[in-house]
Parts: C-alpha cells; structure tokens; sequence
C-alpha cells in the first residue's frame, strides 16, 4: 500500500510574485499544525515533497525538521497558471473552468492541462517512493483537480469548501486507486478562498 498526503499550504502573503509569496504570521502556524496532525495520523513518513512555491515549501518545513527529512522540490506540483491579466474576473473563471476544464486564458492553463501536469508529479513521487507513506505539497485548485481525477462529482463547490491549510490523503495499491480520505487539519483561523 501506498499512501500520498496532499498538503494544502497554510495562509500565504499576497505580497510579491507568485512562487515567492511566503505565510503570513497565521500561515506559520498552520504549518506547525500540519506537522503535529500528520505525525499523529502518520508517524512512518518516508519523505517530504513539495510544489516550489516558497508557500508551499514553509508550510512542510516544520514537519521535515521533526523527522529530520528533506524536502524534494517537484515543480509540476506548482499552482494552476490561470492569468497574468491584471483586469480579468477571476471569480468568474473559475467557476468557467470547473464547468468547462478545457477552457482558459490564452495565457494561462486549463484545468485538464493544470490536472495532467499534477498527475505527473504524483507519478514521479510513486515511482520514487513506490511504498509506504509520503507528503507532498502543494496549492488549493491543484490539490481539487488531482482529487477531481479520481472522483469527478469532486468539483467546484467541493474546492471552494476546501480550507486552508487542509489535508487528503490518496491510498494506491500498487499502481491502483484505492481511495481517498479528508484528513483535515483543524486549526481556528482556517482561511477560505471567495469563489
């Protein structure tokens, strides 16, 4: 068996450019939560991966300094690319993509390509770990359409109910989905994306 802990990163800074958005003072506590529920639901994690957005890195930090792991950069964990238009509804895009996933900006991603990319990454950490548990991670949206891959009625209205920071956990069998669980990781200043 084989299990998979998507990490979504704690309350990040809007302050900066996207891969170099670091936590807010509450975004570093989320990260210490993090680490204390999985080392209670998983103590045996054999290794830490992340997306390389710097959010993304700081909030597994605490646990990869528990078990004395480093932390492997896998870029296709990245978040979905959606526009560098400064003008663009953004709110309103989303809700077009997860009704039509091919759809996007001319410069940005579509959910399918944002989905593959992400099941790539998941692949390359299960071909490096093929057994045991690993965390890995990563961004809101790219956690939604990794867990929308292996449940399709996981949608829009499941992501927007999704809370920062949160916790799945993805079992395989082999090269087989077995099933997913909502480990969550209750904190008191949760933060929620508006749409």
């Amino acid at each position: 068996m084989h299990s998979i802990y998507l990490i979504r990163h704690g309350k990040s800074s809007l302050d900066g450019a996207e891969a170099e958005r670091g936590l807010t003072e509450e975004g570093h506590g989320h990260a210490k939560a993090i680490a204390a529920r999985i080392l209670a639901v998983e103590p045996n994690v054999r290794a830490i991966f992340s997306s390389p957005y710097k959010r993304a890195v700081l909030t597994v930090e605490p646990l990869s300094q528990s078990l004395g792991l480093p932390i492997a950069v896998v870029d296709d964990l990245h978040e979905k690319h959606i526009t560098d238009q400064a003008d663009a509804d953004i709110k309103q895009a989303r809700r077009q993509m997860w009704s039509d996933p091919n759809w996007k900006f001319p410069d940005g991603e579509s959910n399918v390509e944002a989905q593959t990319r992400a099941l790539n990454g998941l692949a390359a950490i299960r071909a490096q770990v093929p057994e045991g548990s690993v965390v890995a991670g990563a961004h809101g949206t790219l956690i939604a359409l990794i867990l929308n891959a292996f449940d399709p009625a996981f949608g829009y209205d499941a992501w927007l109910s999704m809370p920062m920071p949160d916790i799945y956990r993805l079992d395989f069998d082999g090269d087989r989905f077995v099933r997913r669980e909502h480990i969550g990781c209750p904190v008191d200043d949760a933060f929620k994306v508006t749409g």
